[in-house]
């Protein structure tokens, strides 16, 4: 009777040696990419300082979402606290704590439309994907307007990858996904209710999660419900359309969720705008099965 005991607590015990090699490998391969740095030159851009750019950089912040994950008075939070990592939305101002003060102008290109920090590792947990397609008028008036904000007073702990996302940094859990190192940005985009300008505005704010095409993807949240085909939405009307955009309420099925959906954000959005993106979004072919 003690043969096979003896044989299968060898077995046991080998295999909590391979699990554990296992996981110091994925450790070590997790905290090489953690700490990856990433080369990104630039762009040179020519900062307003008239009231009505700021103003323009101010509805940016506010509308196309900086603003749902820094806080109303761009302070920052700590918005995710788990095992895997804690991801800190910075302070963005010159208060105490923020970043405001001691950012470049190419410190805040850079880490707006690339997703890399002044050090050159990738920003944790930023949809910089997205505003990696703003153009360089509405990205210098953003800075614009940043670098004038209120000073707050705000002082966050770093944001950490710990144990458990390092190993699974080596796997499924990217935590540079958003980064961006080219350099192809529009220098302008024409406003108006056109399909055209639709399309910019989709691939800052609709594109990270919805998907390339806008027809339906899993976004970076796991917990985040699969987000719909927007084709869909094109056969709405116009009133429809931006009552979803405004309230959260859909023609038809449930009120949108804010936390997966930033209606509270997209309710910033011009007339213009939504008229936009619905011009856009009309445009789009049936999804192929």
């Amino acid at each position: 009777m003690n043969r096979p005991i003896r044989r299968i607590s060898r077995l046991l015990g080998a295999l909590v040696v391979l699990v554990l090699v296992g996981a110091g490998a994925a450790y070590a391969l997790g905290s090489r990419a953690v700490g990856r740095t990433y080369a990104v030159r630039p762009a040179v851009l020519n900062l307003p300082s008239d009231s009505s750019s700021v103003a323009r950089g101010a509805h940016i912040a506010v509308a196309y979402g900086c603003a749902e994950c820094h806080g109303a008075d761009f302070g920052g939070r700590v918005f995710v606290d788990a095992p895997p990592f804690r991801a800190v939305a910075a302070n963005l101002t010159r208060g105490a704590g923020g970043i405001g003060a001691r950012y470049s102008d190419a410190d805040w290109e850079r880490t707006i439309r690339h997703g890399v920090m002044p050090d050159g590792r990738g920003v944790v947990v930023m949809p910089a994907s997205g505003y990696h397609h703003l153009a360089d008028a509405d990205a210098a008036d953003l800075i614009a307007f940043l670098k004038r904000l209120p000073p707050v007073d705000r002082t966050l702990p770093p944001t950490e990858v710990r144990v458990l996302g390092r190993v699974l940094a080596a796997g499924p859990l990217d935590v540079a996904a958003e980064v961006d190192t080219s350099a192809a940005h529009p220098g302008s985009v024409p406003a108006g209710p056109t399909a055209a300008h639709g399309a910019y505005i989709a691939s800052i704010m609709c594109r990270h999660c919805h998907g390339a095409d806008l027809h339906g993807a899993q976004p970076p949240d796991p917990d985040s419900p699969f987000a719909p085909d927007l084709a869909a939405a094109g056969a709405w009307t116009l009133p429809q359309f931006t009552q979803a955009l405004r309230t959260g309420m859909r023609p038809a099925g449930p009120h949108i969720d804010p936390l997966f959906m930033p209606w509270k954000s997209t309710t910033r959005l011009t007339d213009e705008e939504i008229a936009a993106l619905y011009a856009y979004v009309g445009t789009l072919p049936p999804r192929r099965s």
